[in-house]
């Protein structure tokens, strides 16, 4: 009975964690590293690691600038000097945000700012497009661009963003040619009871349920 109750205490707890009410918006910001270890906290790139960008390209902003966007450059290396990885050729890349949804099913609201290198091609929302671009634009890596108040249906629990980011060197996308370095800086505020998930509630909920199915076998 010692050992149930254990388990069963474990299993409260994360579901503790799990009940704490959502903040009432999400704000966030690329290139937050609580960690310091040069990795975005929360989005990846093409399912991989999004990393801060510490050496820029010729022609990049200094960012944060606050008057463009508060987030920092992220991209799939962290040097994207002109000298390193000018050879890239012009491809699609995905950078990737979860976020959890309290609640069930409901339309809310998006405001999103922005810089990307080269082209932002569309914003996904579990997959459904939200109708938000840059193309055509002359300067895509040293302009900021805004849309505020766009609409988006989200659901209940784990919720994904998709901003997808054309390398082209300039070119209208889309372009399979020599291109040069890329990245990706935004902050965006999700309207609602939503938050980011937390690996360390992600884990305890692991170390419950393997604590559950550990009594069933004695």
């Amino acid at each position: 009975m010692k050992k149930l109750s254990t388990v069963f205490a474990v299993i409260g707890l994360v579901t503790l964690l799990f009940a704490i009410p959502a903040q009432a918006d999400l704000i966030y910001s690329t290139g937050m590293d609580a960690n310091s270890n040069g990795i975005d906290d929360y989005f990846t790139v093409n399912g991989g690691p999004a990393y801060l960008v510490t050496s820029i390209a010729a022609g990049w902003p200094v960012l944060p600038d606050p008057s463009k966007t508060t987030g920092k450059y992220i991209s799939w290396a962290a040097d994207q000097s002109n000298a390193t990885q000018g050879g890239v050729l012009g491809q699609l890349y995905t950078y990737s945000f979860n976020f959890n949804w309290a609640g069930s099913t409901t339309s809310t609201t998006f405001d999103f700012r922005w810089l990307s290198d080269d082209y932002l091609y569309n914003i996904l929302l579990n997959g459904t497009s939200l109708g938000i671009n840059n193309l055509g634009q002359p300067s895509p890596w040293t302009t900021s661009y805004s849309q505020n108040g766009v609409n988006g249906t989200v659901q209940s629990g784990v919720n994904t963003i998709e901003f997808l980011i054309w390398n082209t060197g300039g070119q209208q996308p889309p372009y399979y040619g020599i291109s040069g370095p890329t990245g990706f800086a935004a902050d965006f505020t999700v309207h609602g009871n939503a938050t980011v998930p937390e690996p360390a509630s992600l884990l305890l909920l692991g170390m419950g349920l393997a604590g559950l199915a550990f009594w069933r076998k004695r």
